[in-house]
Protein backbone atom coordinates (compact mmCIF):
# COMPACT_ATOMS: atom_id res chain seq x y z
CA UNK A 1 0.00 0.00 0.00
CA UNK A 2 1.58 3.42 -0.74
CA UNK A 3 2.38 5.62 1.89
CA UNK A 4 0.54 8.60 2.37
CA UNK A 5 2.21 12.37 1.45
CA UNK A 6 4.14 13.53 4.50
CA UNK A 7 4.84 17.10 6.09
CA UNK A 8 7.00 17.41 8.43
CA UNK A 9 7.98 20.70 10.62
CA UNK A 10 11.32 21.53 11.62
CA UNK A 11 11.24 23.28 14.81
CA UNK A 12 14.05 26.15 15.75
CA UNK A 13 16.62 23.10 16.44
CA UNK A 14 20.59 23.09 17.26
CA UNK A 15 22.67 23.87 14.28
CA UNK A 16 24.26 20.39 13.45
CA UNK A 17 20.50 19.13 13.21
CA UNK A 18 19.46 21.83 10.74
CA UNK A 19 22.18 20.80 8.97
CA UNK A 20 21.04 17.63 8.14
CA UNK A 21 17.36 17.97 7.51
CA UNK A 22 15.80 17.53 11.03
CA UNK A 23 17.96 14.28 10.93
CA UNK A 24 18.26 13.35 7.28
CA UNK A 25 15.42 10.42 6.92
CA UNK A 26 16.38 7.39 5.09
CA UNK A 27 15.67 7.38 1.05
CA UNK A 28 13.52 4.54 -0.74
CA UNK A 29 12.48 4.32 -3.69
CA UNK A 30 10.51 6.02 -5.49
CA UNK A 31 10.44 8.88 -2.32
CA UNK A 32 10.98 12.71 -3.39
CA UNK A 33 12.17 15.32 -0.23
CA UNK A 34 10.78 18.29 -0.88
CA UNK A 35 12.37 21.20 1.21
CA UNK A 36 10.19 24.70 1.73
CA UNK A 37 9.86 27.55 4.03
CA UNK A 38 6.95 27.13 7.14
CA UNK A 39 5.07 30.81 6.49
CA UNK A 40 2.73 29.53 9.16
CA UNK A 41 -0.19 28.15 6.71
CA UNK A 42 -1.40 24.46 7.20
CA UNK A 43 -1.39 23.85 3.40
CA UNK A 44 0.49 25.80 0.58
CA UNK A 45 0.74 25.27 -3.18
CA UNK A 46 3.62 23.09 -2.47
CA UNK A 47 1.54 20.77 -0.28
CA UNK A 48 -1.31 20.65 -3.04
CA UNK A 49 0.81 19.51 -5.55
CA UNK A 50 2.91 17.19 -3.95
CA UNK A 51 -0.26 15.17 -2.82
CA UNK A 52 -1.77 15.88 -6.24
CA UNK A 53 1.74 13.90 -7.69
CA UNK A 54 1.76 11.46 -5.29
CA UNK A 55 -1.79 10.35 -6.96
CA UNK A 56 -0.62 10.84 -10.31
CA UNK A 57 2.13 8.95 -9.94
CA UNK A 58 1.37 5.15 -8.27
CA UNK A 59 4.09 4.16 -5.95
CA UNK A 60 5.94 7.56 -5.41
CA UNK A 61 5.89 9.24 -2.34
CA UNK A 62 6.26 12.47 -1.13
CA UNK A 63 7.48 14.35 1.94
CA UNK A 64 7.61 18.02 2.45
CA UNK A 65 9.95 19.40 4.92
CA UNK A 66 9.22 22.63 6.56
CA UNK A 67 11.83 24.73 8.42
CA UNK A 68 10.90 28.31 10.49
CA UNK A 69 11.40 30.87 7.61
CA UNK A 70 14.26 32.69 9.24
CA UNK A 71 16.27 29.63 9.75
CA UNK A 72 15.42 27.68 5.97
CA UNK A 73 18.04 29.69 3.36
CA UNK A 74 20.98 28.97 6.09
CA UNK A 75 19.94 25.32 6.61
CA UNK A 76 19.45 24.83 2.35
CA UNK A 77 22.83 26.10 2.06
CA UNK A 78 24.28 23.53 4.50
CA UNK A 79 22.36 20.71 3.73
CA UNK A 80 23.72 20.78 -0.69
CA UNK A 81 26.81 20.53 0.77
CA UNK A 82 26.19 17.37 2.18
CA UNK A 83 24.78 14.45 1.58
CA UNK A 84 21.13 15.29 3.26
CA UNK A 85 20.13 17.36 0.39
CA UNK A 86 16.36 16.93 -0.54
CA UNK A 87 15.35 16.64 -4.50
CA UNK A 88 13.51 19.87 -4.47
CA UNK A 89 13.81 22.93 -2.47
CA UNK A 90 11.98 26.47 -2.54
CA UNK A 91 14.22 29.07 -2.54
CA UNK A 92 14.64 32.95 -2.89
CA UNK A 93 15.78 33.28 -6.61
CA UNK A 94 18.48 35.35 -7.84
CA UNK A 95 21.33 36.53 -5.29
CA UNK A 96 21.18 38.19 -2.13
CA UNK A 97 21.72 35.24 0.72
CA UNK A 98 23.94 32.04 0.38
CA UNK A 99 21.12 30.44 -0.15
CA UNK A 100 19.37 31.87 -2.70
CA UNK A 101 19.46 30.54 -6.16
CA UNK A 102 22.36 32.03 -8.16
CA UNK A 103 24.46 31.72 -5.44
CA UNK A 104 23.85 28.23 -4.70
CA UNK A 105 24.37 27.67 -8.66
CA UNK A 106 27.58 29.79 -8.54
CA UNK A 107 28.93 27.09 -5.92
CA UNK A 108 28.20 24.25 -8.08
CA UNK A 109 25.21 23.21 -5.91
CA UNK A 110 22.27 23.07 -8.24
CA UNK A 111 21.31 21.09 -11.21
CA UNK A 112 20.81 22.98 -14.99
CA UNK A 113 17.08 22.70 -15.37
CA UNK A 114 17.51 24.75 -18.72
CA UNK A 115 15.81 21.09 -20.95
CA UNK A 116 12.64 21.94 -19.27
CA UNK A 117 9.45 22.77 -21.89
CA UNK A 118 8.89 25.99 -19.64
CA UNK A 119 12.09 26.99 -19.18
CA UNK A 120 11.45 28.58 -22.92
CA UNK A 121 8.65 30.94 -21.51
CA UNK A 122 10.54 32.87 -18.65
CA UNK A 123 10.21 36.17 -19.23
CA UNK A 124 13.53 38.02 -20.83
CA UNK A 125 13.92 40.14 -17.82
CA UNK A 126 13.94 37.40 -15.26
CA UNK A 127 16.90 35.15 -17.18
CA UNK A 128 19.48 36.55 -14.87
CA UNK A 129 17.43 35.88 -12.23
CA UNK A 130 16.77 32.38 -12.57
CA UNK A 131 20.12 31.71 -14.52
CA UNK A 132 23.71 32.66 -16.13
CA UNK A 133 22.33 33.40 -19.77
CA UNK A 134 23.23 29.79 -21.20
CA UNK A 135 21.62 28.06 -17.85
CA UNK A 136 18.35 27.81 -15.83
CA UNK A 137 19.09 27.42 -12.53
CA UNK A 138 15.54 27.09 -11.02
CA UNK A 139 11.68 27.39 -11.92
CA UNK A 140 10.46 30.98 -10.64
CA UNK A 141 7.23 30.26 -8.97
CA UNK A 142 5.41 33.70 -8.42
CA UNK A 143 6.13 37.09 -9.47
CA UNK A 144 6.26 39.76 -6.29
CA UNK A 145 6.23 43.42 -6.15
CA UNK A 146 6.84 45.62 -3.11
CA UNK A 147 4.13 47.60 -2.10
CA UNK A 148 2.08 48.64 1.51
CA UNK A 149 -0.22 45.91 2.68
CA UNK A 150 -2.94 48.04 4.63
CA UNK A 151 -6.36 47.07 6.05
CA UNK A 152 -9.12 47.75 3.31
CA UNK A 153 -10.45 50.95 4.20
CA UNK A 154 -6.85 52.60 5.43
CA UNK A 155 -6.03 55.55 4.33
CA UNK A 156 -3.03 55.81 1.41
CA UNK A 157 -0.56 58.48 2.05
CA UNK A 158 0.05 59.95 -1.10
CA UNK A 159 3.68 61.69 -0.94
CA UNK A 160 6.61 60.86 1.25
CA UNK A 161 5.83 64.06 3.42
CA UNK A 162 2.36 62.16 4.13
CA UNK A 163 3.83 59.19 5.14
CA UNK A 164 6.33 61.15 7.52
CA UNK A 165 3.10 62.73 9.18
CA UNK A 166 1.07 59.75 9.07
CA UNK A 167 4.38 58.38 11.68
CA UNK A 168 3.78 61.17 13.85
CA UNK A 169 0.04 61.12 14.03
CA UNK A 170 0.09 57.70 14.89
CA UNK A 171 2.60 57.57 17.38
CA UNK A 172 1.13 60.78 19.15
CA UNK A 173 -1.98 58.02 19.67
CA UNK A 174 0.57 55.18 20.99
CA UNK A 175 0.84 53.62 17.63
CA UNK A 176 3.09 52.94 14.76
CA UNK A 177 2.32 53.84 11.20
CA UNK A 178 4.40 50.49 9.76
CA UNK A 179 4.65 47.44 11.26
CA UNK A 180 8.96 46.76 11.58
CA UNK A 181 10.74 43.71 12.35
CA UNK A 182 14.16 44.01 12.83
CA UNK A 183 15.06 41.03 14.05
CA UNK A 184 17.63 38.91 11.99
CA UNK A 185 16.88 37.42 9.23
CA UNK A 186 13.61 39.47 9.19
CA UNK A 187 14.16 40.56 5.91
CA UNK A 188 12.06 43.79 7.38
CA UNK A 189 14.12 46.70 7.11
CA UNK A 190 15.77 46.19 3.99
CA UNK A 191 12.32 45.74 2.09
CA UNK A 192 11.57 49.41 3.25
CA UNK A 193 14.93 50.24 1.82
CA UNK A 194 14.37 48.62 -1.13
CA UNK A 195 10.90 50.86 -1.51
CA UNK A 196 12.91 53.86 -0.88
CA UNK A 197 15.73 53.59 -3.53
CA UNK A 198 12.84 52.28 -5.93
CA UNK A 199 11.99 56.13 -6.28
CA UNK A 200 15.07 57.31 -5.30
CA UNK A 201 17.65 55.54 -7.48
CA UNK A 202 15.91 54.04 -10.61
CA UNK A 203 13.59 57.23 -11.25
CA UNK A 204 16.69 58.91 -12.67
CA UNK A 205 18.64 55.50 -13.30
CA UNK A 206 17.02 52.03 -14.48
CA UNK A 207 19.89 50.66 -15.52
CA UNK A 208 21.84 51.22 -12.19
CA UNK A 209 22.32 47.98 -11.36
CA UNK A 210 24.46 47.23 -14.51
CA UNK A 211 26.73 49.72 -13.89
CA UNK A 212 26.93 48.90 -10.04
CA UNK A 213 28.00 45.27 -11.43
CA UNK A 214 30.56 47.09 -14.03
CA UNK A 215 31.82 49.05 -10.82
CA UNK A 216 31.07 52.44 -12.68
CA UNK A 217 29.26 53.59 -9.97
CA UNK A 218 29.54 52.51 -5.89
CA UNK A 219 26.03 53.15 -3.32
CA UNK A 220 28.04 55.76 -1.31
CA UNK A 221 28.75 57.68 -4.31
CA UNK A 222 25.21 57.58 -5.55
CA UNK A 223 23.27 60.67 -4.86
CA UNK A 224 19.71 58.46 -5.07
CA UNK A 225 20.79 55.68 -2.59
CA UNK A 226 22.43 58.55 -0.18
CA UNK A 227 18.57 59.98 -0.29
CA UNK A 228 17.46 56.59 0.20
CA UNK A 229 18.98 55.59 3.26
CA UNK A 230 18.48 59.71 4.77
CA UNK A 231 14.85 59.06 4.30
CA UNK A 232 14.82 55.50 5.89
CA UNK A 233 16.52 57.37 8.91
CA UNK A 234 14.01 59.80 8.72
CA UNK A 235 11.37 57.74 9.08
CA UNK A 236 12.88 56.26 12.05
CA UNK A 237 13.03 60.04 13.46
CA UNK A 238 9.42 60.33 13.21
CA UNK A 239 8.56 57.17 15.11
CA UNK A 240 7.57 55.15 11.82
CA UNK A 241 8.42 52.04 13.73
CA UNK A 242 7.09 51.00 16.86
CA UNK A 243 9.74 51.37 19.98
CA UNK A 244 11.64 47.35 20.16
CA UNK A 245 10.63 46.95 16.48
CA UNK A 246 14.80 46.84 15.72
CA UNK A 247 14.25 43.32 17.47
CA UNK A 248 11.24 41.79 16.30
CA UNK A 249 10.45 38.98 14.78
CA UNK A 250 7.98 39.11 11.31
CA UNK A 251 5.35 37.55 13.45
CA UNK A 252 5.55 40.14 15.70
CA UNK A 253 5.03 42.28 13.44
CA UNK A 254 2.30 40.46 12.00
CA UNK A 255 0.76 40.36 15.21
CA UNK A 256 1.08 44.44 15.71
CA UNK A 257 -0.72 44.83 11.73
CA UNK A 258 -3.71 42.09 13.19
CA UNK A 259 -3.97 43.85 16.11
CA UNK A 260 -4.05 47.23 15.01
CA UNK A 261 -0.92 48.66 17.19
CA UNK A 262 0.32 49.29 13.80
CA UNK A 263 -1.35 50.64 10.52
CA UNK A 264 0.39 49.63 8.08
CA UNK A 265 3.60 47.69 6.45
CA UNK A 266 5.65 47.86 3.65
CA UNK A 267 5.88 43.92 2.38
CA UNK A 268 6.01 42.03 -0.96
CA UNK A 269 2.92 40.57 -2.37
CA UNK A 270 3.99 37.19 -1.70
CA UNK A 271 3.92 38.10 1.90
CA UNK A 272 -0.05 38.21 2.37
CA UNK A 273 -0.11 34.75 4.26
CA UNK A 274 1.42 36.49 7.07
CA UNK A 275 -0.48 39.54 7.09
CA UNK A 276 -3.61 37.11 6.99
CA UNK A 277 -2.94 35.11 9.42
CA UNK A 278 -2.71 37.64 12.15
CA UNK A 279 -6.23 38.61 10.98
CA UNK A 280 -8.33 36.22 9.12
CA UNK A 281 -11.26 37.83 9.46
CA UNK A 282 -9.70 40.92 8.04
CA UNK A 283 -9.54 41.76 4.34
CA UNK A 284 -5.60 43.41 2.91
CA UNK A 285 -5.33 45.79 0.08
CA UNK A 286 -1.99 46.88 -1.39
CA UNK A 287 -0.57 50.34 -2.50
CA UNK A 288 2.44 51.69 -3.82
CA UNK A 289 4.86 52.79 -1.02
CA UNK A 290 5.33 56.78 -1.71
CA UNK A 291 9.14 56.72 -1.72
CA UNK A 292 8.96 60.37 -2.90
CA UNK A 293 7.03 63.55 -2.78
CA UNK A 294 6.37 63.88 -6.56
CA UNK A 295 4.25 60.86 -7.39
CA UNK A 296 5.69 60.87 -11.03
CA UNK A 297 9.11 59.20 -9.20
CA UNK A 298 7.37 56.65 -7.41
CA UNK A 299 8.61 53.68 -8.37
CA UNK A 300 7.35 49.54 -7.28
CA UNK A 301 10.41 47.45 -6.79
CA UNK A 302 9.13 44.23 -8.91
CA UNK A 303 10.21 40.55 -10.05
CA UNK A 304 10.42 37.27 -10.11
CA UNK A 305 10.13 36.01 -5.98
CA UNK A 306 10.14 32.09 -4.97
CA UNK A 307 11.26 29.38 -7.34
CA UNK A 308 11.95 25.48 -7.00
CA UNK A 309 15.41 24.09 -8.08
CA UNK A 310 17.09 20.20 -7.93
CA UNK A 311 20.06 20.12 -5.94
CA UNK A 312 23.18 18.35 -8.00
CA UNK A 313 23.31 15.97 -5.07
CA UNK A 314 19.77 15.01 -4.97
CA UNK A 315 18.35 11.28 -4.63
CA UNK A 316 15.67 11.22 -6.98
CA UNK A 317 16.70 14.13 -9.53
CA UNK A 318 14.33 12.42 -12.14
CA UNK A 319 11.78 12.62 -10.38
CA UNK A 320 12.80 16.00 -8.99
CA UNK A 321 12.17 17.72 -12.37
CA UNK A 322 9.00 15.78 -12.92
CA UNK A 323 7.68 17.56 -9.47
CA UNK A 324 8.58 20.86 -11.15
CA UNK A 325 6.98 19.77 -14.81
CA UNK A 326 3.61 19.05 -12.51
CA UNK A 327 3.99 22.06 -11.04
CA UNK A 328 4.91 24.45 -13.94
CA UNK A 329 2.09 22.84 -16.05
CA UNK A 330 -1.16 23.54 -13.49
CA UNK A 331 0.99 27.01 -12.14
CA UNK A 332 -2.08 29.49 -11.86
CA UNK A 333 -3.82 27.00 -9.95
CA UNK A 334 -1.63 26.48 -7.74
CA UNK A 335 0.02 29.99 -7.66
CA UNK A 336 -3.56 31.47 -6.51
CA UNK A 337 -3.34 29.38 -3.74
CA UNK A 338 -0.91 31.06 -2.34
CA UNK A 339 -2.91 34.44 -3.20
CA UNK A 340 -0.36 35.00 -5.77
CA UNK A 341 0.55 34.95 -9.65
CA UNK A 342 2.76 33.03 -11.53
CA UNK A 343 6.25 34.61 -12.57
CA UNK A 344 5.81 33.03 -15.66
CA UNK A 345 2.53 34.49 -17.34
CA UNK A 346 0.05 32.47 -18.29
CA UNK A 347 -0.71 34.99 -21.80
CA UNK A 348 0.19 38.17 -22.50
CA UNK A 349 -3.10 39.70 -21.05
CA UNK A 350 -2.33 38.19 -17.47
CA UNK A 351 -2.67 39.94 -14.44
CA UNK A 352 1.27 40.74 -13.11
CA UNK A 353 -0.02 41.47 -9.76
CA UNK A 354 -2.56 39.44 -7.72
CA UNK A 355 -6.22 41.02 -7.12
CA UNK A 356 -5.54 42.99 -3.51
CA UNK A 357 -2.54 44.88 -5.45
CA UNK A 358 -4.32 45.71 -8.39
CA UNK A 359 -3.04 49.37 -7.33
CA UNK A 360 0.51 48.34 -7.97
CA UNK A 361 -0.90 46.81 -11.74
CA UNK A 362 -0.43 50.37 -13.34
CA UNK A 363 3.27 50.58 -12.63
CA UNK A 364 3.76 47.35 -13.98
CA UNK A 365 2.32 47.82 -17.22
CA UNK A 366 3.61 51.47 -17.72
CA UNK A 367 7.04 49.93 -16.81
CA UNK A 368 6.83 52.30 -13.74
CA UNK A 369 9.32 49.46 -11.65
CA UNK A 370 12.92 48.99 -10.09
CA UNK A 371 14.41 45.77 -9.61
CA UNK A 372 14.45 43.40 -6.41
CA UNK A 373 17.60 45.13 -5.78
CA UNK A 374 19.79 41.97 -4.24
CA UNK A 375 19.23 39.36 -6.32
CA UNK A 376 21.67 41.39 -8.87
CA UNK A 377 23.83 41.68 -5.82
CA UNK A 378 26.18 38.61 -5.85
CA UNK A 379 27.99 38.38 -2.38
CA UNK A 380 25.64 37.49 0.28
CA UNK A 381 27.38 39.77 2.84
CA UNK A 382 25.81 42.74 0.98
CA UNK A 383 22.59 42.59 1.57
CA UNK A 384 23.63 41.92 5.59
CA UNK A 385 25.47 45.04 5.67
CA UNK A 386 22.06 46.66 4.06
CA UNK A 387 19.96 45.22 6.59
CA UNK A 388 22.34 45.34 9.48
CA UNK A 389 22.90 48.88 9.01
CA UNK A 390 19.12 49.38 9.08
CA UNK A 391 18.75 47.91 12.11
CA UNK A 392 21.73 50.29 13.50
CA UNK A 393 20.17 53.55 12.24
CA UNK A 394 16.83 52.23 14.59
CA UNK A 395 19.00 51.68 17.19
CA UNK A 396 21.18 55.45 16.78
CA UNK A 397 24.22 53.33 16.24
CA UNK A 398 24.49 54.41 12.27
CA UNK A 399 24.23 56.98 9.99
CA UNK A 400 23.44 56.59 6.41
CA UNK A 401 27.01 56.77 5.29
CA UNK A 402 28.43 54.17 7.71
CA UNK A 403 25.81 52.19 5.84
CA UNK A 404 26.15 52.65 2.36
CA UNK A 405 30.32 52.50 2.90
CA UNK A 406 29.70 49.13 4.83
CA UNK A 407 28.24 48.20 1.22
CA UNK A 408 30.66 49.25 -1.25
CA UNK A 409 33.06 47.52 1.36
CA UNK A 410 31.48 44.04 0.65
CA UNK A 411 30.58 44.67 -2.66
CA UNK A 412 32.36 42.09 -5.58
CA UNK A 413 31.05 41.63 -9.01
CA UNK A 414 31.56 37.89 -8.00
CA UNK A 415 29.87 35.44 -5.51
CA UNK A 416 32.81 34.99 -3.36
Amino acid sequence: MRTPLRILGCVALAAPLLATGCGGDARSDGELVISVWDDGREETSIDVAAREFEKANAGVTVTVKKTPFDQHLQALRRQLGTGQAPDVALTVLGYGESGTSRSLADKGLLTDLGGASWAGEIPKEFGSVVGDGSKVYGFPIDSMAIGVFAKKGTPEPETFSDVLTRCRDAAADGKAAFAMAGHEASKMPHIVGFALAGSAVYADDPAYDEKRLKDQVTFAGTAGWVKAVERYKEMVDADCFAEGAAGATREAAARALGEGEAEMVVAPTVTLPLWQAAAPDETFTMFPFPGADDPARVRVPAGPSSGLVVPTKASAPELAKKFIDHYAADRVRYTKLDGAVPAIPAGPDAERVPGYAAALEPYIQDGKTSPIMDQHWPNPELITAFDGGLVKIMNGGSGPADVLESMDAAWTTKAP
